[in-house]
């Protein structure tokens, strides 16, 4: 070895040692200086994290290739945690975290996903604007998280994956010293507020995207706004009719077209229940991925013939079926609840084939789990929006889009801290920086917010 390459890996080697004294466990939060060194080699000393690997994200590398995301670098790790936070000791299981690394003196966007991690873009807006750092951590059972508890879901609640957040900040504060703030779309949003709910004191904002606050298994918020508030009362009629065509009949009608697409494919056929749910489900996502401007071209594309209304239906049917988003069926039924989207308004063509409000979330999931909706608890859900939204010490963020359904989930009732947003354009999505899916007015309401408590 020359004096040189000895003299580079002593400095190495000292630069260890000065980022493992200030990381000193996974729950230091003391008041230690700014670490400045390499990233890997920061989590590396980090006695919470493994596995740890460099640009989990192709498509993020493409657009800082592009220019269009400007970050440092980006890594994926994993951090052990224990299926149930009561006992510590107990099991253990890998959590998957990624970050989207901008600076240690930078802010950091916590977003709590909901479902597995697929790439970084839930609030990639927001962390473009405050030229923020990314943390996205995997939910408990989804992805590359799944533990022990999988198939008994007794630790599959809000309380847990709230306490697997609460670890992971812990573990990365002393690391991302600034201001945090959480941050998700949909039921990723839905976990932001949950964690705010049972850890205030963490972050210094939380923001939900989007979010649907549901108060029971079949709430009737959804059918009500999808059939009378979206969209224009031209395409509310068309989807009316349509829904009517599909349901026509019960057992006898279309689904038996529905049941055939399943058989020539050979995959399961759907239950009525299963069906209906997604009769409705199909022209719900028209109104919620697809612009105010595109609706009456989407509308036309599913409702051109029966041929075509039915092949929309059996492809929103193959999609739900997902083994990624399965998870998010046992947090409805266990304690998140579910959407009733209007079934009442077509009780004539339901009288007489059983099917009732509840059917729903059943139907999606597996025969061995459907004993969770008996054991269904809104009282989470009650407490959040008859007293959390309305006295958070928190600031809160709330977003929603006019057209998109999931609107009729907002709380009714909010305090003086918490911030709701109604954007009159936009989907089902977080994107404020254009100006197609949000006007530039809406987008400084939002961003004039946080930037009062992030920065």
């Amino acid at each position: 070895m020359n004096h040189m390459t000895a003299m580079k890996k002593t400095l190495r080697l000292w630069m260890l040692l000065v980022v493992t004294l200030n990381i000193v466990s996974c729950t230091d939060l003391n008041d230690n200086p700014v670490v400045y060194g390499p990233l890997d080699e920061v989590l590396a000393a980090n006695e919470c994290f493994s596995d740890i690997k460099e640009n989990p994200d192709t498509s993020a590398m493409k657009k800082k290739e592009k220019g269009e995301l400007e970050y440092l670098s980006q890594y994926s790790m994993f951090i052990q945690q224990p299926v149930n936070h009561d006992q510590p000791d107990g099991d253990k299981f890998k959590q998957k975290v990624c970050i989207l690394f901008r600076g240690y003196d930078r802010p950091t966007i916590m977003v709590t996903e909901g479902y597995l991690w697929r790439r970084f873009f839930d609030a990639e807006d927001i962390g473009k604007n405050l030229n923020a750092n990314m943390v996205h951590v995997e939910h408990r059972n989804f992805g590359e998280s799944f533990n022990q508890d999988k198939g008994k879901w007794a630790y599959e609640t809000s309380a847990q994956a709230s306490a697997d957040l609460h670890a992971v900040y812990r573990a990365l504060k002393p690391i991302f010293k600034g201001k945090w703030m959480s941050a998700g779309t949909r039921k990723n949003g839905e976990t932001s507020m949950d964690y705010a709910y049972y850890y205030p004191n963490d972050m210094d904002l939380a923001a939900a995207f989007c979010s649907p606050f549901n108060l029971s298994l079949a709430d009737k918020r959804f059918g009500e706004y999808l059939f009378n508030k979206v969209s224009t009362e031209e395409l509310r009629d068309i989807m009316k009719k349509n829904m009517s065509k599909a349901l026509e009949k019960g057992e006898d009608g279309l689904y038996k077209n529905a049941c055939t697409f399943f058989k020539e494919k050979d995959l399961p056929v759907p239950s009525f229940a299963e069906y209906v749910f997604n009769c409705f489900d199909t022209f719900f996502s028209v109104f919620q991925y697809t612009l105010p401007s595109k609706h009456q071209e989407k509308m036309e594309a599913i409702t051109e013939n029966e041929d075509m209304l039915v092949d929309a239906i059996c492809t929103n049917i193959t999609s739900l079926r997902s083994p990624d988003t399965y998870t998010y069926f046992v947090d409805c039924a266990k304690e998140q609840g579910f959407s009733d989207d209007g079934y009442d308004y077509f009780a004539d063509e339901l009288e007489g084939t059983g099917f009732k409000a509840e059917d729903a979330i059943t139907s999606l999931l597996k025969e061995e789990d459907r004993w969770l909706v008996k054991q269904y608890d809104n009282s989470l859900r009650t407490k959040m929006c008859e007293d959390f939204f309305v006295n958070s010490t928190m600031p809160l963020l709330l977003f929603y889009s006019k057209d998109d359904p999931w609107s009729a989930g907002q709380p009714e009732k909010t305090g003086s801290k918490v911030k709701k947003v109604i954007n009159p354009v936009g989907i089902h999505s977080p994107i404020i920086n254009n100006p197609e899916y949000c006007p530039v007015e809406v987008k400084e309401e939002v961003m004039d917010f946080i930037s009062r408590y992030i920065h």
